[in-house]
């Protein structure tokens, strides 16, 4: 799903106009980007923990021509889902 898909969607359920919609989704995602970027954390209740976490350099093999490469370290983003999100998950799933 896009983002212009979700603006959709809470347009025509909440009957908001759709430039309003996406005036609103897009300060809040600038928002948490603004929080994670600054605080390296972000937790939402019931949703998740987004998370900025170092990942150490390490050897990786190139599989074309089976050299030993060096990966440098890096900063990565990472998502942990909370109990409902998991849970909704595996029973849209089942």
């Amino acid at each position: 799903m896009t983002k212009k898909e979700i603006v959709q969607t809470i347009s025509d359920e909440t009957q908001i106009d759709q430039m309003i919609v996406r005036d609103v989704v897009q300060r809040c995602l600038d928002t948490m980007i603004d929080i994670v970027t600054t605080k390296g954390r972000l937790e939402l209740r019931n949703f998740g923990v987004f998370q900025v976490k170092q990942r150490a350099a390490r050897k990786a093999r190139n599989p074309r021509t089976n050299e030993e490469v060096l990966v440098p370290e890096k900063v990565v983003l990472t998502f942990q889902p909370g109990k409902n999100v998991t849970k909704r998950i595996q029973e849209a799933h089942k």
